[in-house]
């Protein structure tokens, strides 16, 4: 149907489309602050697994009959009852554990190379790790975010100290 006197219809009220163009412009916003949310949350779910393995590893290390068994390579740890890696692991259930024997001399015992993307060890004796009075578990995680601009790399760290078998606080 033509419009009055010849001139062609009008589109000046016609919004077709502009919920499709509002959409693209707010969808965006929308999904990076709903994915930061929830790879925020997981980086907060990991630091509390890595303090509860801290805590498990230092109480297991203090609970050790004998925390170091002399070896070739210098001394290990006896793992009597469960070794330390064992009580952090089943600590921190999700979060994956290197696995490698804790070895060492005087009042350190380390993991091997640390694994990158593992939960790495470091247990501290004083005043040595043949007879200690204290222990300290010291865990490392090297992790990737899970989305950007949050997909970074994060380093967490906890540590717990235990004041050793028969030591009351």
């Amino acid at each position: 149907m033509m419009a009055p006197y010849g001139r062609p219809p009008s589109h000046r009220g016609d919004e077709t489309g502009a919920t499709l163009v509002e959409f693209a412009l707010v969808a965006p916003v929308v999904f990076i602050l709903i994915f930061g949310l929830i790879a925020g949350c997981f980086l907060a779910y990991q630091n509390s697994a890595m303090h509860n393995g801290a805590t498990a590893g230092s109480r297991m290390a203090s609970i050790e009959t004998s925390l170091v068994t002399p070896g070739a390579n210098g001394s290990c740890e006896s793992g009597l009852p469960v070794p330390i890696e064992t009580a952090v692991a089943q600590a921190s259930p999700l979060l994956q554990v290197n696995t490698a024997p804790l070895c060492g001399t005087g009042t350190t015992l380390t993991q091997g190379p640390p694994v990158n993307g593992d939960v790495n060890i470091i247990v501290n004796c004083a005043p040595s790790c043949a007879s200690p009075t204290t222990v300290s578990v010291s865990l490392a995680l090297s992790t990737q975010g899970l989305v950007a601009p949050i997909g970074l790399t994060y380093n967490l760290t906890a540590t717990s100290t235990d004041p050793g078998p028969g030591v009351t606080p």
